[in-house]
């Protein structure tokens, strides 16, 4: 409706100032390039009635007013156009992540793309070593569009990417195209936009976390513009961390799956060795050291000085058991299981509250308290 309107618009500016001085407009223009012309007819009104204020200039002005009201219309529905668009690739990628499998995530990318974001064709493009395969391929016109995309690679399984070729530029420079004439266009390889039929198309690099993996084609099978462009870059970008997102989880299921496996084997051998009548016995360093040091222990339990006990703490009386064993704050710190530092700490708790100046008071105090003392 407004695009006929800018047209009939234009057609009237058109007979105002004459074919040389304003566009001649055409209805099957895709809307960015009409509301462009529209923009430039308005500027030139504006030119002519800064410096023209005759009778004539009324009929100038009214066009005026109409093409301003037009370029509102446009610029509203041009933003109404977007959001939907980005709705519809939040609907598509919310699709895509229930698939829960890689491979059914290249296959059906085009696919979803074609009958949720308005696309009419599409086709997903793997990149490796500088090397494109096609992965999947949809056209809501074709059924056999896929066969024949894939007899095509059967013929070319892969194709180096030309560095000044469109899709080589769009790599390079990790950022959407829209291809206009994409039959005439030296840059692009026509074989494909042939199989297509497409005279026109956008593209999108898909790269996850700035990395590379592949690139989306599609096309509206109408004049493809910057909005077509930003819908497939979005829904590329979206695209690619699903992707990555499915290959995490998929990793970490056969991971798990593996775990099992191995947790399975793990409870087999230990049946076996149950069955055979064998024991496992784990040994802790705390039980080497408490039976190591069994005969201070013994002393301290029939101490005649309880009050040792309410000195110490029981990390503490560990500590000072070893010292009184000769033990080094290193070698306690092995024994334990703490660091040097933690030893170094506890000893010096230890001499405040023995009352002791040195390790060898300290240990004297002790043994006495304990009856060790001769």
């Amino acid at each position: 409706m407004t695009a006929r309107r800018a047209v009939a618009a234009l057609d009237e500016l058109t007979l105002l100032l004459g074919p040389d001085r304003a566009p001649v407009a055409d209805a099957s223009m895709d809307p960015i390039t009409l509301e462009q012309w529209v923009e430039d007819g308005l500027a030139r009104l504006r030119d002519i009635l800064a410096a023209h204020a005759g009778a004539d200039a009324i009929p100038m002005a009214l066009l005026a007013v109409e093409l301003a009201e037009i370029r509102s219309a446009m610029t509203g529905e041009r933003a109404t156009r977007r959001l939907d668009g980005l709705l519809r690739v939040q609907r598509a990628l919310a699709r895509l992540r229930a698939v829960g499998s890689v491979d059914q995530m290249l296959v059906k990318a085009p696919q979803v793309l074609c009958e949720l974001c308005g696309f009419e064709v599409a086709m997903l493009w793997q990149v490796k070593d500088g090397r494109t395969t096609p992965a999947a391929a949809f056209s809501k016109r074709d059924p056999g569009f896929a066969d024949k995309v894939q007899r095509q690679a059967l013929k070319r399984p892969s194709m180096e990417l030309d560095p000044d070729g469109v899709e080589g530029e769009m790599l390079r420079r990790r950022a959407p195209v829209v291809v206009h004439d994409a039959l005439n266009d030296p840059r692009v390889r026509t074989d494909l936009t042939r199989l297509a039929g497409i005279s026109s198309y956008v593209a999108a690099p898909v790269m996850p976390e700035g990395r590379v993996i592949g690139f989306l084609h599609a096309s509206t099978m109408r004049h493809d513009d910057i909005i077509d462009r930003d819908v497939l870059w979005a829904f590329a970008e979206g695209y690619g961390f699903a992707l990555e997102r499915t290959i995490l989880l998929q990793r970490l299921h056969d991971q798990g799956e593996r775990i099992r496996e191995l947790v399975v084997a793990t409870e087999s051998v230990l049946t076996e060795i149950r069955q055979a009548g064998l024991q496992i016995t784990i040994a802790s360093d705390e039980l080497n050291v408490a039976e190591s040091l069994s005969p201070v222990r013994s002393a301290m339990m029939s101490a005649p000085d309880s009050r040792i006990h309410q000195l110490l703490t029981r990390r503490e009386l560990e500590i000072i058991e070893l010292l009184a064993h000769g033990d080094t704050n290193r070698h306690i710190a092995e024994r334990l299981l703490i660091s040097e530092y933690t030893v170094k700490s506890h000893v010096s708790q230890i001499l405040r509250k023995l009352q002791a100046t040195n390790r060898t008071e300290a240990v004297s105090a002790f043994m006495r308290m304990t009856g060790l003392a001769p």
